[in-house]
């Protein structure tokens, strides 16, 4: 065998030289294996000597894991791993019919690391077959260093691992305790200003002040109780986050609301302006604590109002019934609601439910406070019924409570002026006021019984059978007319009788001809049969279009 100057191809040399000089390139291939000890390099150098000391060829290469051999390194043959199998771990011939083959087994701290099995024609010489034997030694230590070295690299990888995993841990632990000191400083603060006199006001400013922001406090209708402001911002809009449109509103405001419960209801709304939402999760819980410190606030002011609310309700329900004045002026003077002067009665109904959930009564009462008008409100069967001073301007209740509930799909009732003790006449007419507009063609508003001049005498009761009946009576021929040959004789009727038969005025209010609106009347007496100069059948015939245009033309 002669030496080689290169340890990485030192087996490659011929072995057929003496003995220990073969042993010595033994030994420079094992130093070679323990400068890198791989399993992958070591199996490559074995092989290679292997091959350089016998000729044989290296079908196969095995290495140890989890204490059994598998394939490394050579084409799939299951017959060939049996064999080696069977060999136990001994290095000695297989026998497979096909020359000589044989198991060379390489062993570490008594364990077997590897095997290489090798292929001849013939089995080779002794001095080979003492060099393979040589070669195993080497070959065994170095892949056990191999494997001893990946497992102190794993496990060092391991120990890096959980060194990381334990300084996140220590990490999020203090974070956790920091947060924790957080929240309780945050309770701390929010519980102390509660306990003071002027508790609701008290916590919106301690929560701006924990949070750097401004805050608003709105009431469950939206109305603003409580703004401390934080430098410049807009004024906040309806928090009320129930619909898509307010709820966009409010965020295009740079308002962030987070909703005031009490027993699952909707009590107010805390706002939080964060134009460019940068807010914290410490600010997220100081606002989420604050909502639910001033819930237990609103939730007290709240039973106390239900109370004084039950009180009124009861003394309205009694006035429009007829109760004794004096003791009703005296159950009013408790709630601090003036009976002395000129009432008016007022009913009021919605679509129900309203589309954010509000109920009416109480959208009622808030309303009305807040267009200073002192009421009793008593929730009806189908309607809510209010005791209102006569001369509070309603012009824009319906439009206030329209914006309350979301929703337009409503009509309001006003009775007429009387004294206390006469509520019943004015609950009568309100009634009156709201089932005229209900049934008109425009039913959703606001109807005075003052203003409804002729119609405050027509009774459309028994679903206005009798009115029908008269209208039919008066304008019946004409109607029909009109249908069947789309002509417009009862407006030119209208508008002849609105100008007091003053042919040119009524001529120029239609844009016709004076000979037109004379063949037009003409038409009108023949298929009506009425006398158009006759007084009575005037008057009639101006009520009926009247009626026809309040009931199905809608109200003006």
């Amino acid at each position: 065998m002669c030496a080689l100057s290169d340890p990485e191809i030192v087996a490659q040399a011929d072995l057929d030289a003496k003995a220990r000089s073969g042993l010595y390139d033994l030994f420079r291939v094992g130093s070679t294996m323990f400068e890198r000890p791989t399993a992958r390099r070591t199996l490559r150098l074995a092989s290679v000597s292997a091959k350089a000391i016998s000729g044989c060829a290296v079908p196969a290469a095995y290495i140890a894991q989890g204490g059994r051999l598998a394939r490394h390194s050579g084409r799939a043959d299951r017959r060939l791993d049996l064999l080696v199998e069977e060999r136990a771990g001994t290095s000695g011939v297989l026998e497979n019919g096909r020359g000589w083959s044989y198991a060379l087994f390489f062993r570490g701290t008594g364990a077997v690391r590897g095997a290489l099995v090798l292929r001849r024609a013939a089995e080779p010489s002794p001095e080979a077959m003492f060099l393979l034997g040589a070669l195993a030694e080497p070959t065994g230590a170095a892949l056990a260093t191999a494997e001893l070295i990946d497992r102190e690299r794993r496990q060092a990888h391991e120990l890096r691992q959980l060194g990381q995993t334990q300084k996140g841990a220590n990490r999020t632990l203090t974070a956790t305790i920091q947060r924790l000191d957080t929240y309780q400083r945050v309770r701390d603060t929010l519980a102390a200003a509660a306990r003071t006199e002027n508790g609701e006001t008290q916590v919106v400013s301690a929560l701006s002040a924990l949070t750097g922001r401004s805050v608003v406090l709105q009431d469950s209708f939206g109305t603003e109780r409580i703004l401390v402001r934080v430098g410049d911002c807009v004024a906040p809009p309806d928090l009320r986050a129930t619909t898509s449109g307010t709820a966009n509103a409010a965020a295009r405001a740079g308002w962030h609301s987070t909703a005031v419960c009490a027993d699952g209801e909707l009590v107010g709304v805390i706002g939080i302006y964060d134009p460019d939402d940068e807010r914290s999760d410490d600010d997220r819980f100081a606002v989420e604590h604050a909502s639910a410190v001033i819930a237990v606030e609103l939730e007290h002011q709240r039973s106390v109002a239900a109370v004084e609310i039950r009180l009124g309700r009861n003394l309205a329900d009694d006035l429009v019934l007829g109760a004794d004045i004096v003791e009703a002026r005296a159950r009013a003077e408790m709630l601090g609601f003036d009976l002395s002067g000129l009432q008016r009665a007022v009913l009021v109904s919605w679509e129900q439910p309203s589309p954010n959930g509000v109920d009416i009564g109480a959208a009622l009462g808030h309303d009305l406070i807040a267009m200073r008008v002192p009421a009793l409100i008593s929730r009806r069967t189908d309607t809510v019924l209010a005791v209102v001073a006569a001369d509070a301007d309603l012009s824009s209740l319906h439009r206030r409570l329209s914006s309350t509930v979301f929703s337009e799909r409503g009509t309001i009732g006003v009775g007429g002026r009387c004294v206390a003790d006469d509520l019943p006449r004015s609950y009568a007419e309100a009634g009156r006021a709201l089932k005229i507009r209900i049934e008109s063609a425009r039913p959703f508003g606001l109807s005075h019984h003052d203003d409804l001049g002729l119609l405050r005498i027509l009774d459309t009761s028994n679903d206005g059978l009798e009115l029908n009946r008269y209208l039919d009576e008066w304008l019946g021929a004409l109607l029909e007319h009109d249908r069947e040959h789309h002509s417009d004789l009862v407006h030119t009727l209208t508008l002849y009788l609105d100008s007091g038969g003053n042919y040119d005025r009524a001529a120029d209010a239609l844009t016709i001809h004076r000979s037109t609106l004379r063949y037009r009347l003409g038409r009108i007496r023949e298929l009506s049969g009425r006398d158009l100069t006759d007084p009575e059948n005037r008057l009639n015939l101006h009520i009926a279009v009247r009626v026809q245009a309040a009931l199905r033309g809608g109200l003006r």
